[in-house]
Formats: structure tokens, C-alpha cells, sequence
């Protein structure tokens, strides 16, 4: 149920982005928005990591879970989110290889993951098209020019819905499977449960 949950999150999450990015590709003020979500998502770990280091009290011989030993990577953290926060524009020319790698690694984490599950669940050969036009896609964010960024944040919108859509084919064509081999299984022990009775029947009647 987790995982599930998971999943429903994440694809709403690229569905959201995707469309913010589709609609506002031009805005001029975009680039540094983005840079900005970034910092926040190194600061909101971070934060949280500080307040569990002062407010839990751990042992201090217990050093596998002592929250002291994560101060170097909270601070590094908070440190390098604001750093963003505060100097967005400064990180705006990263942004083509930060979406150049998201894409990428999703588009190939797609196919892979397809050519995996092929083996217990039968999927059509189409559903390689998305996956693989997003890594394509991340090819190509890497060699835009950094100053291509209404390309590049179109691109990107266009590839996470892309992304979302072939996550929701992928599940809806394991749940398929699983709806169909349990109604397998049931019918064979439905099978076997009539020849048992039929054996015990025989065995009476002789």
C-alpha cells in the first residue's frame, strides 16, 4: 500500500511540474523559480535533520544512531540550499544539466525497467516509444545552449508528463497481470479441490 501511495504521489508530482513547466516555459522569471525549489529541497531535509538533532536524545555511545554524527551533511545541506535560495540567478546555467540528468536517468530507468519486466509481464513493444524519446530528450538538453531555457523547461514539462503517463500504462499492465493470475490460481485449486472430492469419493464408494 505504501508503494502504491508512493507511486500515486510521484506521478502526480511530474504531472504538476510537467504542466507548470508546459504553460510558463517563456516566462523570464522561471529559471530562477526553479533554482529556488531547488534550494528549498535541500533546505526542507536539512531543517528537518536539525530539529531531530536537538530535540533527540540518542546516547552517546550509541553511535549508529546518534543524529550528532549527521551535522556536517545538515549543515552542508542548509548551507548550500540558501546559498541557492539567496543566490537563485547564480544556478540558473545548471539547470540545463540538472534536467538534462533527470531526463535521462528517467527515460533509461523506464526502458530498463521494462526490458526486466518482460519476463513475468507481457508488454508490448510501444510502450518503449516514451522512455525512450525522454532519454533522447535528456541527450539533447545537454547539448542546447544554456541560454535555450524556454527549449529546454518545454522539453522537460513535455517529458515528465511523458514519464508520468508510461508509469501509469506500466502499473495498470502489472495489476492486469496480477488480476489475471490470481483468477488462474483460484481456478486451478478450484480444479484440484474437485478432483480431491472426486478421489475421496471413489475411495468411499469402494
Amino acid at each position: 500500500m505504501k508503494g502504491k501511495l508512493t507511486l500515486v504521489i510521484t506521478n502526480i508530482i511530474m504531472l504538476a511540474l510537467g504542466a507548470v513547466l508546459i504553460v510558463f516555459f517563456d516566462d523570464d522569471r522561471m529559471a530562477e523559480l526553479i533554482a529556488v525549489a531547488l534550494g528549498v529541497l535541500f533546505l526542507a531535509p536539512s531543517i528537518y535533520s536539525l530539529i531531530m538533532l536537538l530535540f533527540t536524545n540518542v546516547p552517546v555511545e550509541d553511535a549508529m544512531h546518534n543524529p550528532r554524527y549527521n551535522l556536517i551533511p545538515t549543515i552542508g545541506g542548509l548551507s548550500f540550499g540558501l546559498l541557492i535560495v539567496v543566490k537563485a540567478s547564480l544556478f540558473v546555467a545548471l539547470l540545463k544539466y540538472i534536467f538534462a540528468i533527470l531526463l535521462l536517468a528517467g527515460g533509461l530507468y523506464y526502458v530498463f525497467y521494462l526490458l526486466f519486466t518482460r519476463g513475468r509481464v507481457a508488454m508490448p513493444k510501444w510502450y518503449f516509444f516514451l522512455p525512450s524519446l525522454v532519454a533522447i530528450a535528456g541527450v539533447v538538453a545537454l547539448v542546447l545552449p544554456i541560454e535555450s531555457n524556454p527549449t529546454l523547461f518545454l522539453m522537460t514539462g513535455v517529458s515528465l508528463i511523458a514519464l508520468s503517463v508510461t508509469s501509469v500504462v506500466i502499473s495498470y499492465s502489472e495489476y492486469v497481470a496480477y488480476r489475471a493470475a490470481l483468477k488462474a490460481a483460484k481456478a486451478n485449486a478450484e480444479v484440484v479441490s474437485v478432483e480431491v472430492a472426486e478421489v475421496g469419493d471413489n475411495a468411499s464408494e469402494q
